[in-house]
């Protein structure tokens, strides 16, 4: 079995040993400054920017002063997206070993950027919506009778990532590059081993759901859902619950769900959510060998998560070096 990289961003070969990292998704804008150090990284400070009317001018008085703490920080941004507006999944190409790496990699992402422009262009009700490529990562190859090759192709659609450099630019900040927030979330909580789970990433105003299997982010579906406007708690997160239950149906070609709930996301510490989760009949209308087991995120650990991004990048450099 071989495993290699294939470079998510490319357009720089040093990444900066400080720099800046931003969820701009959601009702609260979060902006961070992580630290490379001895092959870990940690976060030196942020901040959280209530998204209103002023947001431009709110998010550049925050990174001024995330500058002016630490000034040694690049002053380049990994932004991490996420909701409608993306998708992730991961690809598996078979073919003869006779056949080219490259050659089949190519194939496998002129055929997922097929499919993303497809759901997306559907799901948002615009058949000419243009949908971008923004990360590309080889997971791995395998090479016994076939050559087997996992990809992971995340998307965003270009009016969605244009306000998002927008938003970049206006703060002060370059774009070094848009990174998926759950492909980098599943890959820090795969780190003690591999994961199967389902994870929620429940905003304000949307809700993600990321299916993981052997630690490999499957595939994303998410939908729209304004945690603002609740009305009865208890009436609102039953409906809540059938969206997420019609999204998993969304799933294809899945036997056997996960029996493992991650609930992350800024609307994760809604009442009584953990308890309604748990006991939430999953089984009713989806496969499960036993009842899930339901599991609260850390405060901030998906847009933390962004730290994964630097990882990879510093490890291809070694690799490029050795």
């Amino acid at each position: 079995m071989v495993k290699l990289k294939l470079p998510s961003f490319g357009k720089r070969k040093e990444f900066p040993d400080q720099f800046f990292a931003l969820d701009l998704g959601g009702k609260v804008i979060k902006a961070f400054v992580f630290n490379y150090g001895e092959d870990t990284i940690a976060p030196l400070g942020s901040r959280k920017i209530p998204r209103g009317e002023n947001l431009k001018k709110d998010l550049k008085e925050a990174v001024t002063e995330l500058k002016n703490d630490f000034p040694d920080a690049k002053p380049i941004a990994v932004v991490g997206v996420s909701g409608p507006y993306t998708l992730a999944f991961t690809t598996v190409v078979r073919s003869s070993t006779s056949r080219d790496v490259e050659e089949l990699v190519s194939h496998a992402r002129e055929t997922a950027l097929r499919s993303a422009q497809e759901e997306l262009r559907e799901g948002l009700g615009d058949p000419k919506l243009k949908v971008s490529e923004i990360e590309a990562e080889i997971l791995e190859v395998k090479e016994a009778d076939k050559l087997e090759v996992y990809l992971l192709t995340s998307f965003a659609t270009a009016p969605y990532l244009a306000e998002q450099a927008r938003l970049v630019k206006s703060a002060g900040l370059s774009l070094w590059g848009f990174s998926s927030l759950p492909f980098n979330l599943v890959s820090e909580l795969s780190q003690t081993g591999d994961l199967n789970a389902l994870v929620l990433d429940i905003g304000g105003s949307k809700t993600e759901i990321s299916l993981v299997f052997g630690g490999q982010l499957m595939e994303t579906k998410s939908f729209f859902w304004d945690f603002g406007k609740n009305g009865n708690p208890t009436a609102f997160l039953d409906l809540w619950l059938e969206a997420v239950s019609i999204s998993l149906s969304a799933f294809e070609g899945v036997e056997v769900f996960p029996s493992k709930i991650y609930l992350g996301g800024g609307a994760s510490s809604f009442p009584n959510l953990l308890e309604i989760v748990s006991s939430y009949p999953w089984s009713r209308d989806h496969s499960l060998e036993v009842a899930p087991e339901v599991i609260s995120l850390e405060e901030d650990q998906l847009p933390l998560s962004l730290k994964q991004v630097a990882l990879r990048m510093k490890e291809e450099v070694k690799d490029e070096s050795v």
